[in-house]
């Protein structure tokens, strides 16, 4: 069959996120013998002139979490849900009368006034991602995008708010080690990217396989520029910090989420604050840039536990090549426990649809002065920032922008700490961050039911 592949993201909060997951779906397609065109409107100027009428399938981390809601909310025919390299092959063999939309593990459709949904599938195995084949790289990279590399699927971790164990299952299947470094080292000769991003949910976990790549990495010599999308606390050592840095990273993203012990057991993080400041204390030594990324508003979430958070930032994270973000609320999304405990507390009626974006906040929590005290932490650590303050501004396009044209490798926002140092920026951010209370309409609602 024809087919044309969209990807519709155009949302870029820190970086361009290049389309790994449906460049999986996409060759494999290809590789089952279908014609494939790949439409990417992430870099497109004119999105709608870029499509055409077309049956209409939905994937992708949105589609996997809401499954059969997606139809009910959108005009589409099918949904697939989970990974795609099986499931979307088998439709369009379906769809040219060669099998039954029933029998397609991970597929949502109708079926006259009714919608059926099979349970997904998630494989035992999976290599590159083929995403060099569809997208122009360059775009993405002048924009500061990594090029992604997923090393594993399914996460064991019980964190109260987190998805992931629902798109990909609980199950680690990692790649080998050798696997994942043939892909980087064929990449980086054929495309050249500046940087490669392991786009995984957590990098370090299991340890021994983040250790096993970056030994992989060393063993061959590659001369490349790394970066983790996510480490947790929960496994970093000294031994690993050492390794990425030989390995090549130049960045990585840390989520403790908190700096309580309170928060960390209500969140369900599985490590304490003690871990928390002894990786930083590992991440500092390393001298590899860091986003610290933590959330203030969870269910428990006191006064006194965000000045635990906020204390423990200033106290350990005020360091030039640290950029910490906080985040003031915490989405619910179908499936996670969060969700489940909001309707436990009757923060949300147990029909509500998630699908539209709604966010836990403690309802014992003033918002407004969580965020004074955020505000008073900037005078302080110039180098904090709140989430809200990310949607870019001309100054650091400016900045970003002479970054790519002096060749440094993505990703450019781990420079933000050099940039909000200069002056007279700290002096403007203590006065005046643009971050009011948001008015969320889940209280209202919650109020009523």
């Amino acid at each position: 069959m024809r087919v044309m592949l969209v990807y519709s993201n155009r949302t870029r909060l820190m970086e361009p996120a290049p389309p790994i997951g449906l460049s999986y779906v996409a060759t494999a397609a290809r590789q089952a013998g279908h014609d494939v065109r790949f439409v990417d409107l992430m870099m497109s100027r004119e999105p709608l002139a870029d499509l055409r009428a077309a049956r209409v399938v939905l994937g992708g981390p949105a589609a996997s979490i809401l499954g059969a809601k997606a139809l009910e909310r959108l005009d589409a025919d099918f949904v697939v849900v989970g990974e795609g390299e099986t499931a979307f092959p088998r439709l369009l063999s379906a769809l040219a009368g060669r099998g039954d939309f029933a029998g397609i593990d991970g597929l949502c459709f109708r079926a006259g006034e009714k919608i059926i949904s099979t349970p997904p599938v998630r494989h035992e195995t999976f290599g590159r991602s083929g995403m060099e084949q569809w997208i122009r790289w360059r775009s993405y990279e002048r924009a500061g995008g990594t090029w992604a590399v997923h090393t594993k699927r399914g996460c064991p971790l019980e964190c109260l708010y987190c998805n992931y164990p629902v798109m990909e299952g609980r199950r680690l299947r990692c790649r080998d080690a050798a696997d994942v470094v043939d892909e980087i080292e064929h990449v980086h000769r054929t495309v050249g990217p500046r940087t490669f991003e392991f786009t995984d949910s957590t990098f370090n976990v299991p340890e021994s396989h983040a250790i096993g790549i970056c030994e992989e990495v060393i063993r061959r010599k590659l001369r490349v520029n790394l970066s983790a999308a996510g480490l947790n606390p929960l496994a970093a050592s000294e031994k690993l910090f050492t390794l990425m840095r030989q390995a090549g990273f130049c960045s990585m993203n840390i989520t403790p989420d908190a700096g309580s012990e309170t928060m960390l057991r209500s969140l369900r993080k599985g490590f304490d604050v003690e871990t928390v400041r002894r990786t930083a204390e590992l991440a500092r030594a390393s001298g590899i840039r860091c986003t610290w990324f933590f959330l203030l508003g969870g269910p428990g979430e006191t006064r006194a536990t965000v000045e635990e958070t906020v204390s423990f930032v200033e106290a350990n994270l005020n360091w030039k090549k640290f950029l910490t973000i906080f985040m003031t609320g915490i989405r619910i999304l179908p499936g996670t426990d969060l969700a489940r405990r909001a309707v436990a507390e009757k923060y949300l009626a147990a029909d509500h649809d998630l699908s539209e974006p709604v966010f836990y906040f403690a309802p014992e929590l003033d918002e407004q002065w969580v965020l004074d005290r955020i505000n008073r932490a900037i005078a302080r650590c110039p180098t904090i920032v709140h989430g809200a303050e990310q949607k870019g501004s001309p100054l650091t396009r400016a900045f970003e922008s002479a970054l790519y044209w002096l060749g440094t490798a993505p990703p450019f926002y781990r420079f933000l700490p050099d940039l909000l140092r200069c002056p007279p920026l700290p002096a403007l951010r203590a006065r005046h961050t643009g971050v009011k209370a948001a008015v969320r309409a889940v209280r209202g609602m919650s109020a009523q039911n």
